[in-house]
Formats: C-alpha cells, structure tokens, sequence
C-alpha cells in the first residue's frame, strides 16, 4: 500500500487536501480513542513524508522507478524523445524539461535518528521546553531544546533538520524525529480535547440534594450542586476544563459522570430511620 493510499488521497493531491485527510484518519484511529496503534504510525509515517515537499518528491521518484542510488541507468525509446508530455512528466519530479538535463541523483544524507520523551497529561495544558541528549553512531553527543507546545497529543513527532546521525562527514547529517509520548492521568479519560471523570456520591446525599467537589487536571477543585433526586449516571460539565487544541487557543470540556454509592455499617437507629421513611412513602 502507497502512502497515498494510507491517506485515502490521490497522488495528485494538495497539501491541504493532504492534511485534512490526516487530521480526519488522525482522529479516528488515535491511540487515545482506543485506535490501533500500528494503524496510528502507518498514517503518522505518510503524513511525515507527503508534508514535506523534498521527502515527497524523493518517495514519488522511487515509487514510479526512478530511485535506485548512483549506479541507476535510464532508457528511453527513441519515440519517448518527442511526446509532448516528456517535459511536463520531468517538471512533476523537480527537474528541468529536458531528460538530458538530469546527471545525478539527489543527493544522500546521514540516516534520522528517533528519541522518544514521555510527559504528563497535565503538562500539554501549557508549552514547555525539555532538554535531551541526542548521541550519534559514531559516539557524539549534543544536548537540544525540545519546545513541546501546548496541546501536544500522544504519539506527536517534531523534527529537527540537521541534528540527526553524522557517521559519514562526507554527505549531510539526517534529521532527528522527537516523539511525545503522553502519559494518560488516574481517574480521566480523553476524548480528542475533552476529558471525562466519575465521582462517586452517597445515595442518600443524591436522594436529598446537596454539594459535592470536583478536582480537574490542573488540581482546580469545583463545587457542584446535585439536585434532589439525582440519578447514577447523570452528568455535569464543567466548560473549557479539558484539553487545548495544538496551536490554539480553544479549550476542552470537563465532563462529570455520577456513580452512587451505598453506605454500609449503618447504626440500628440510622436503619430504623430510613425504614420509618421507606413505609411514609
């Protein structure tokens, strides 16, 4: 399967019509959202490479059979030389019109290097700078600034041109990849931008109405007031208390599912109590 085929999209697609399908499969298939996780890479790795203008014409070029390093060789029918769409087919992969203005391939590079950082839920409320050690295969190592900007979801990678492996001096240094990997917090659930949580009530508390409180991520406590009558299940919602988007100011939702309790090791006069208003009723 081609990477277009991965996003759903032609070859012939634009860079929006690229990442509106990546920010759709994206969603639907993230691991937070119960996605498989190697079906998330296999649309992270396309999207890596379709988004970017030079990785996407090299992955064109050996798609359509014109990779294949130094030694490769071309060969043209004598009647090739003169279709009028022979310019045109060259322009598509970056090259001049003419087919014998092509001498060399593109030029190679050190291989990427991949380091993974593990941060909080919480810490994607605000942007944050990590500092890592990033070691080459022939032993360097650098130190680089990692700006993890707010609303970063797991799995995210931000690349870094030019501080990847530099084994061989005699051709360019590759590119690092670091991928945020987000730990999910006790007692949330994530939902794209919105978090859900359950509280616990007493049944009784329920019956007759009354406050409770409420801890979002932040540790921000919420003071809710429970009607009489409440029933399991019901929910509130706390507005903008969940998750930023990437790159925005919009903000989630806090969602609060009720779960009733029932209180054991009652007195013989508490017992007594509510049989007495079991048979008013």
């Amino acid at each position: 399967m081609t990477y277009y085929e991965t996003l759903g999209v032609s070859d012939k697609a634009t860079a929006d019509e690229i990442k509106r399908a990546y920010r759709k499969l994206a969603s639907q298939h993230h691991p937070d959202k119960g996605g498989d996780k190697n079906k998330f890479q296999e649309i992270q790795a396309a999207y890596d490479t379709l988004s970017n203008e030079q990785k996407r014409q090299q992955y064109d070029m050996q798609r359509n059979g014109f990779g294949g390093g130094p030694g490769m060789q071309f060969h043209w029918n004598s009647g090739d030389m003169n279709h009028p769409d022979i310019s045109e087919i060259f322009r598509s992969f970056g090259f001049s019109g003419s087919p014998f203005e092509f001498h060399r391939p593109q030029q190679r590079r050190n291989k990427d290097l991949r380091i993974e950082i593990p941060v909080p839920l919480v810490s994607t409320l605000t942007d944050q700078t990590k500092t890592v050690q990033v070691k080459t295969t022939n032993g360097d190592t650098s130190t680089v600034e990692v700006k993890i900007p707010r609303g970063i979801t797991n799995g995210t990678s931000i690349r870094y041109s030019g501080l990847g492996d530099n084994l061989f001096n005699t051709i360019p240094r590759g590119d690092l990849y670091v991928q945020i990997n987000v730990h999910n917090a006790d007692n949330f659930i994530v939902n794209g931008i919105d978090l859900y949580t359950t509280v616990s009530v007493n049944c009784l508390l329920a019956t007759i109405g009354g406050k409770i409180t409420v801890t979002g991520l932040d540790s921000k406590v919420f003071e809710l007031s429970l009607p009489a009558g409440t029933q399991p299940g019901m929910k509130f919602r706390l507005t903008e208390q969940g998750l930023y988007l990437l790159n925005s100011t919009q903000r989630g939702d806090l969602y609060v599912e009720l779960a009733l309790t029932v209180p054991q090791n009652l007195s013989p006069e508490d017992t007594d109590l509510i049989r007495s208003i079991l048979n008013t009723q």
